[in-house]
């Protein structure tokens, strides 16, 4: 009301009164107007992270709305879960004959329902809510020239309009916020079968064609490169040979995939010494990727990589909780970066002076488990209590569960992205982690789950395929949260 009086000519007034009694109305409406338009804002349909339905149509959508739909179930979800329409007053939709009725989209914290449906603005996403797809696109990544009408409301001025000067019916859009986009994936081995088919095919970019663009659309991708890249030695031609390396030209693949930065904390980047290692940086560091989580001594390896991306500064850390003993650096040797609750500690508060975002990459775990050690979990919590943002796992090469602390997720390992391990359903599972943030705030993540295939090439999963990568994950979390 206030920018249209302000928007008034001279010895005009603004006076509210009955529908019937005014000459102009305002009218908020979700069809396309007819008449003139002082206003736009976009909606985003969430759920939970406890529902696996991730896409909506246009019609479902509508009848989710109408209340037509009253369990997941019918729109894929692999058993029963009943919808609770949420209508959100002030920052979101409000809905007729709702289920459960907020103040704001942040009322509902942590206890997100199950079957949550709602529809709020942008800037009230947070990371209990898990966004829904519209038409297999994410909402935040439509233009605003293209949004979808259903997710669109306008304000509209009805009545005897002509008597407004022209000047006044200037429509007042909405702006979206601007996020700051992270995306990780789990080990990347170039090595062993993988090498060898990329050798054969001649084609160093093969294990990423099927997957590249899910990568490099965000502003910062990170992997955990999980081997050397040199021409001083021959790949062992042991099949089964647990020192892994590639020539420089695979780094091609990453450099299609849009990867950023790669942490090189991990139990195969020393395979091949030391001097291997620093090929590995020079070859990542000439197609502008950083590197991370090693260096010349323990106070090199332990340094973060900062990235300017807007007005955020964020700061990646690599620790090794695997192979510290043979490969850990020391105060005179190279190495890679310890994962030792005291260091992580120091690391992170020193992290948190230089940058507002803070994220600390742990290669650790037992492999082939799906829940997490008590001993992960501790440092977990002490590198949040230091001021880490969020925490990211790899290694158990199986994909394990969420778990909150102080507010702040631990995804605990995204599991194998690039790797020849085919003899089980289990390892040829991942993740990728999709993270929004604004300003030094997380506001929203999203898991999305991969299938190996061919022993070397991961593309996105499908239908059930992906529901039992994410039933895994809930069941982890699960598991986490009882003990």
């Amino acid at each position: 009301m206030e920018l249209l009086r302000e928007q008034l000519p001279p010895r005009w007034t603004l006076e509210l009164v009955e529908p019937e009694q005014a000459s102009i109305r305002l009218r908020v409406t979700s069809r396309y107007p007819t008449g003139p338009v002082v206003g736009v804002r976009y909606l985003v349909p969430v759920t939970s992270h406890k529902n696996f339905v991730s896409s909506l149509d246009a019609s479902s959508l509508d009848a989710l709305l109408a209340a037509r739909i009253r369990d997941w179930r019918d729109l894929g979800h692999p058993e029963p879960l009943p919808v609770v329409r949420i209508s959100v007053q002030e920052n979101g939709k409000a809905l007729d004959q709702p289920d459960l009725t907020v103040t704001n989209a942040s009322d509902l914290s942590a206890q997100v329902p199950g079957g949550a449906f709602a529809l709020v603005e942008p800037w009230a996403l947070y990371p209990y809510l898990r966004v829904l797809h519209f038409e297999g696109k994410d909402p935040l990544r439509f233009d605003q020239n293209d949004y979808p009408r259903l997710l669109t409301e306008w304000l509209t001025l009805e009545g005897a309009v002509d008597l407004l000067p022209p000047e006044t019916l200037q429509p007042l859009f909405a702006t979206r916020p601007v996020f700051t986009t992270l995306t990780f994936a789990g080990d990347v081995i170039l090595g062993r079968t993988v090498h060898r088919i990329m050798a054969a095919r001649g084609d160093w970019t093969s294990p990423f064609r099927s997957i590249a663009s899910e990568l490099a659309w965000a502003d910062l991708t990170v992997v955990n490169l999980e081997c050397a890249l040199t021409r001083r030695f021959q790949p062992p031609a042991d099949p089964y040979t647990l020192r892994f390396m590639s020539f420089p030209e695979a780094v091609a693949g990453l450099a299609l995939s849009g990867i950023d930065a790669v942490s090189l904390a991990n139990n195969h980047s020393m395979d091949f010494g030391y001097a291997a290692v620093q090929d590995t940086r020079q070859v990542c560091e000439e197609v502008g990727i950083t590197t991370f989580g090693v260096g010349d001594n323990l106070a090199a390896a332990v340094l973060p990589a900062v990235f300017q991306i807007g007005s955020s500064r964020i700061a990646l850390l690599g620790f090794d909780g695997v192979s510290t003993d043979w490969y850990g650096a020391r105060q005179n040797t190279p190495g890679t970066a310890p994962l030792r609750a005291d260091i992580v500690e120091d690391a992170v508060r020193i992290a948190s002076q230089q940058a507002d975002i803070v994220i600390p990459f742990f290669h650790w775990g037992v492999e082939y488990t799906l829940v997490p050690t008590a001993q992960q979990r501790e440092i977990a919590r002490r590198a949040i209590d230091a001021g880490a943002t969020l925490v990211v796992g790899s290694h158990p090469h199986w994909v394990q569960g969420v778990e909150w602390h102080r507010e702040r997720p631990i995804f605990y390992s995204l599991g194998n992205f690039v790797f020849d391990q085919e003899w089980s359903l289990e390892t040829k599972q991942g993740l990728i982690l999709h993270l929004w943030l604004s300003g030094a705030e997380l506001v929203r993540y999203e898991l999305v789950p991969v299938l190996i295939e061919d022993y070397h090439r991961p593309r996105l999963a499908r239908g059930e395929e992906a529901q039992a990568i994410l039933q895994r994950v809930r069941e982890s979390s699960r598991l986490l949260s009882e003990g």
